[in-house]
This record gives structure tokens, C-alpha cells and sequence, in this order.
């Protein structure tokens, strides 16, 4: 670049400080829109993919069901149960499985130190906790092969229900009683997000081994059975082996959708993605076009430049100065306005950013601000905004720069 060049843009720059200000606040205003409005976006999008997977991301829930059609013979109408045995029987048939667990609810009392609740206790095995992002607080654990193989009285329980039977006190080692069983707490669940469930929140629920849990309840009917797939791309296909081979061995037809239902929360999880990520795209065009408006006016002040500079432009021509001087000087002049006006919005939008995530979510309740409140400024938001500001610095200075570098010498000096 021409070393008279900057001198060039510094005496016209001070000449129309006044005249910039504007734009260069626009210019602000339209940085802090995108960079705001694409880093709540990212926000929500990660906050939904963080609440959801406290479900489970990749989980098929399969159901017992009624038959609605006749089959071989056998009238519709008939009630189909799952049953223990049969999540053996699924996992030695369908390789694709990698993890499958059963599970049996009961609504029952729960007490300890003096208190007594009615919770949600659940019969399973150490695979649900991987399939369902039980994660324990430092020091306890979830249910492991021993402790469901030999039907130990331990158990793990939700965080809500830690706070409602010990308080601020830890729970881990300490004794509760479950229908007149006395059950020792071997973890309590982390904090977490969950905007899909059953049964209540995770915070509330009390979990034992299945072989424990046998002995409160004799009902061998299984409320559900919970898989995961190896690959999620199976789930589809793990959905109709599992019809397939207990409509073989129950009896019923394959095709008939009431015999037994799933909940499959990798296709719902797809679904919501999809629609989130629907919603980021949409705040980053918003920002980009209140970004866009600031540009126009850029262009609109370069044009002016060129009108109100035409003979001085004529003169530098006329003694000499190359063509590309001109347009170089325009476009300095058009990378100075925007740097001015979208570093200020840059470092503001980031500051607003990270205070904003220094606010606490409440765990205890489920609301807008756990999505709102954990915007995400990621390293590729920021070169979509570089990519967005590097085009419209191009496209605000070439037009005017061509349009003055194109002048007749003769036509400028006659310019009045």
C-alpha cells in the first residue's frame, strides 16, 4: 500500500468525524445484534441439547401394549406384557443393541431421619444409569453388576429427594426406608436439566436394584424396557426386530402399532434440534440484516466522499496518482468506519455474553430462563460475524472506490 495513503485518510476522516458518528454508532448497534442474537441462539440450541439429554439422548423406550387386530386365530383386543426374561432375550437376538435395561415403577413411602415422602421407586440394573445420564455427586455412585446381581438393599437417589429427607446434610452411607425396608443411599444424583420425562423429574426419584425391588413388588410385569442402540442410525431398524421377534414370541402381528408402543428420544432429540437450529439461523439473519443497515449507510457516505472530493480526486489523477490509489484510500476509509463502529459492538456483545452467564439457572424448577440464560459465544459464531463484516466492507467500499477512480481528470477540474 502507498505509504502516502494514510496521511490521505486522516486529513478526510477528521474533516467528516461529525458525519461518521452515526454510522459508526449504527455500525455498533448492528455488531451487538448479530453477535448477540446468533450467541442466544447457540445458547438455546446447546441448553436444549443439554436438557434433553438428561432423558437420554440415545434411547429407545419400548412399552407393552393391546392388540387392535386378529392374529392366528387369536382375538384383538389382548393385553401385551413385557417381562424380566425378555430383555435377554432381546439383547441375545439383536446385536446392534449395546446397552438394554429393565425397569418397574411404584409410587411408595420413603422415609428417613424423622421424614416421610411418597416418591417414585424404580427397579433396574447398572445399564440404565449410562442410558439415562444418571450421574452421581462426588462421593456416592450409581447401582453396579454386584449390587443387581446379588439384589442389595442400596440406593440412589434424586437430589430433591436427598434435600427433602436430609436437608443440607450428606445423604451418601446414610440409611432410608422404603415400604419398611431400610435401604442404604450408595449416591445421590447430580444437578441436571430435564425438559422430557416420566414420572417426574429425576430430582425425585428413588432407584434400587431390580432383584430388591422384586421382593416390594411380585409383579413381574415390566413397565418398560430401555435400550441403547450402537449406533443411532439403528434405531429404526432395532424398532422392528424387537416387534418382530416378541410378536413371535407373544403371538401378536408385527405391523400392529398398539401391540407395543416406543418412545424413541433419538428421533425426537432430531426433531428439536432441527427446529432450534431453525431458530439460531433465523437471530443470525436478523443480526445480519440490522448489521446490513449500518452498511448501507457506510455506502451511502462513500458515495457522498466521491461526489464532494470529485475534483480533488481529479487533480491527484491529472498529476499522476494511479487509479488503485483512489480505490485503496476509499476502501481504508470504509475498513477504518467499520472497525471503529463493530469493535466497540464486538467487545460489548462478549461482555454482555459472559455476564450473563454468570447468573444461576434454579434447577429446582424447570423454566425459559434455563434456555436464556446460557448464551454460548463459540469460535465459529465469531467467523460467520467476521465472514458477514469482511463481505459488507467489500461490497460498502468497492462501488464507491470503482465509481471514483473512474473519473475523467478534465470533467473533475470542471467540477463545481
Amino acid at each position: 500500500m502507498n505509504a502516502t495513503l494514510p496521511r490521505f485518510f486522516w486529513s478526510e476522516y477528521r474533516k467528516r468525524r461529525k458525519k461518521t458518528s452515526l454510522i459508526t454508532f449504527a455500525l455498533f448497534w448492528g455488531t451487538l445484534s448479530i453477535l448477540l442474537l446468533m450467541s442466544f441462539g447457540r445458547g438455546l440450541t446447546t441448553q436444549f441439547k443439554t436438557a434433553f439429554s438428561g432423558l437420554g439422548e440415545t434411547l429407545i423406550m419400548v412399552y407393552g401394549g393391546q392388540t387392535s387386530v386378529e392374529f392366528e386365530g387369536l382375538p384383538k383386543g389382548r393385553r401385551i406384557s413385557l417381562y424380566p426374561e425378555d430383555v435377554d432375550y432381546l439383547k441375545e437376538r439383536i446385536p446392534e443393541i449395546r446397552r438394554i435395561a429393565p425397569e418397574e415403577t411404584l409410587y411408595l413411602q420413603v422415609s428417613a431421619n424423622g421424614k416421610e415422602i411418597n416418591r417414585a421407586v424404580h427397579g433396574t440394573t447398572e445399564q440404565f444409569a449410562m442410558m439415562r445420564t444418571q450421574v452421581p455427586q462426588m462421593g456416592g455412585r450409581f447401582l453396579d453388576a454386584d449390587d443387581c446381581r446379588e439384589g442389595r438393599k442400596v440406593a440412589f437417589i434424586g437430589w430433591q429427594v436427598a434435600k427433602d429427607l436430609f436437608g443440607d446434610g450428606d445423604a451418601v452411607g446414610r440409611e432410608i426406608v422404603v415400604n419398611r425396608i431400610p435401604f442404604r443411599v450408595i449416591g445421590v444424583l447430580k444437578q441436571k436439566l430435564q425438559n422430557s420425562m416420566y414420572n417426574g423429574p429425576d430430582a425425585d426419584q428413588v432407584y434400587i436394584p431390580f432383584h430388591a425391588y422384586m421382593q416390594i413388588d411380585n409383579d413381574r410385569r415390566l413397565d418398560q424396557i430401555h435400550i441403547q442402540p450402537k449406533d443411532k442410525d439403528d434405531s429404526t431398524l432395532i424398532e422392528d426386530r424387537v416387534r418382530t421377534l416378541l410378536g413371535r414370541k407373544y403371538r401378536f402381528d408385527a405391523t400392529d402399532r398398539y401391540a407395543l408402543s416406543f418412545w424413541n428420544t433419538i428421533e425426537n432429540n432430531q426433531e428439536g434440534e432441527a427446529i432450534f437450529r431453525g431458530i439460531e439461523i433465523f437471530l443470525g439473519l436478523v443480526g445480519a440484516l440490522t448489521l446490513l443497515i449500518g452498511a448501507v449507510g457506510v455506502t451511502n457516505l462513500m458515495y457522498a466522499t466521491a461526489k464532494e472530493r470529485t475534483k480533488e480526486i481529479g487533480i491527484k489523477l491529472a498529476i499522476g496518482a494511479r487509479r488503485s490509489v483512489i480505490v485503496q484510500q476509499f476502501l481504508l476509509e470504509t475498513v477504518f468506519i467499520f472497525a471503529k463502529g463493530t469493535f466497540w459492538g464486538f467487545v460489548t456483545a462478549f461482555n454482555v455474553v459472559n455476564l450473563v452467564r454468570l447468573i444461576p439457572i434454579d434447577y429446582s424448577t424447570f423454566g425459559v430462563q434455563a434456555y436464556l440464560l446460557r448464551p454460548v459465544f463459540s469460535l465459529d459464531i465469531f467467523v460467520i460475524y467476521m465472514a458477514v463484516v469482511s463481505v459488507l466492507v467489500f461490497l460498502s467500499g468497492i462501488f464507491p472506490a470503482l465509481r471514483a477512480s473512474r473519473s475523467n481528470p478534465i470533467e473533475s477540474l470542471r467540477y463545481e
